[in-house]
């Protein structure tokens, strides 16, 4: 017994560990993107600025497939070494590394074609921004295979080295491009260098899997309902947290897009800087061993860090945009307001998203990515000016939200068991 509850211990205060190490790695590197941010604004116009910005986001979305699959290699990766199998846990890491580097290529040339249609639905200013974005997506792709690698193997001081290395190269790689081109451009070819460095885990990391194995990976049938679930939270989180900017690129000017790019950055903030705790809390929840002590305890210090950043920002959100956006103006302290307490609402639907996919609840998976899907098309319908956007952006937060939570009141009344794999 006194052995066990030492090992309990041990396990618990590993988790703490990996935790603070990788959010620590996570504020550094935010802290360098948000040096790298305020050296664009210094020496952008508010239009670029906001294309800038537009732009990565839509970068970002372009990788939700891999995320859907990294995710679920991440997961499965978990349930392998949970169960202290190495040889299963490197034949499947091989495998799914292989399969997970051919979908790069799938959904750069699924890119390289929607390209122009795309450009021109986000009426983009010049069709060089979305050529150089092009460029970007591949590297991007083995960028977030690189950190669903370090995740997938629980290699968090990786990953957290990895990360503030990133944001290094970034900083450095911007100050230096931004003086010789200072057009939304530079901010993407500085992107692209911090992305190697992620990048660079997927080319070093073993990857010779077999064909059988990789077709023994890609047709398990509790795999690929994973994955489908996978998907759809990966995209529902992708769109709650930043489906506005990308939104935003459509409806707003070039100068109205600049300035809600900057109250967003620090609004976005407060869920940025608390996400690494949900990535240990996905892994340590995936392989979560009965026997050992849950890690819920995660995922309430995630949500008193979303509750804490939003008071922070509040308070302090002149200073902080002066610091970032060089700006004393009035109405982009009111819009950073709305854009803190906006966060509130949809750093719950983070949580909720990383937990029902952790615990392999497939129906609320799916329940969750349709409320990502009506949340985007609302924003895409009704958010035509900044605060209407972010009035849509609350309140279907908030609703997604209760009917959420009243699917989990029908399914535990229900008399049939839930559906998990």
């Amino acid at each position: 017994m006194a052995s066990s509850e030492r090992i309990k211990k041990t396990v618990t205060g590993i988790w703490f560990t990996d935790s603070v190490i990788l959010t620590a790695a996570n504020l550094l590197g935010a802290v360098a993107n948000y040096l790298f941010q305020a050296l664009m604004r210094r020496h952008l116009s508010w239009s670029e600025f906001g294309y800038l910005n537009a732009t990565i986001g839509l970068i970002m979305f372009a990788g939700v497939p891999l995320t859907a699959a990294s995710q679920t290699v991440t997961h499965h990766l978990a349930l392998v070494r949970a169960t202290g199998d190495e040889e299963k846990m490197k034949r499947l890491q091989a495998a799914s590394l292989k399969f997970l580097r051919h979908l790069t290529w799938v959904l750069f040339a699924v890119s390289l074609v929607l390209l122009y249609p795309v450009a021109d639905f986000l009426r983009f200013p010049r069709m060089s921004l979305a050529w150089v974005a092009l460029l970007w997506i591949p590297i991007n792709l083995w960028s977030t295979l690189g950190g669903a690698w370090c995740a997938g193997l629980s290699r968090f001081r990786l990953f957290a080295f990895l990360l503030i290395l990133s944001g290094f190269v970034r900083l450095v790689a911007g100050a230096v491009i931004v003086k010789l081109y200072p057009w939304a451009e530079a901010g993407i070819y500085a992107s692209m260098l911090a992305g190697l460095v992620l990048a660079f885990v997927v080319v070093v990391s073993p990857h010779h899997g077999t064909a059988a194995r990789l077709r023994q990976t890609l047709f398990d049938r509790d795999l690929l309902i994973y994955g489908v679930a996978a998907f759809a939270v990966s995209f529902s989180t992708f769109v709650f947290l930043q489906g506005d900017q990308i939104i935003a690129q459509r409806h707003f000017p070039g100068v109205e897009l600049g300035r809600y790019s900057g109250a967003g950055l620090l609004g976005r903030a407060i869920v940025w800087a608390s996400l690494p705790v949900l990535i240990v809390y996905f892994t340590r929840r995936s392989g979560h061993d009965p026997a050992h002590q849950s890690p819920a305890h995660l995922l309430w210090a995630y949500l008193a860090m979303v509750g804490m950043g939003a008071v922070f920002l509040v308070l302090l959100k002149v200073p902080l945009l002066f610091l970032l956006l060089g700006t004393h103006d009035p109405g982009l302290a009111d819009m950073t307001t709305q854009f803190a307490l906006t966060m509130v609402p949809i750093g719950i639907l983070q949580a909720l998203g990383y937990h029902y996919l952790a615990a392999r609840r497939v129906p609320e998976c799916l329940v969750f990515g349709g409320c990502g899907l009506a949340y985007l098309l609302a924003l895409a319908v009704f958010g035509r000016t900044p605060s209407l956007m972010l009035g849509w952006m609350g309140g279907a937060a908030v609703a997604s939200i209760l009917l959420l939570g009243l699917l989990v009141l029908v399914r535990r009344n229900a008399p049939s068991p839930r559906v998990e794999i």
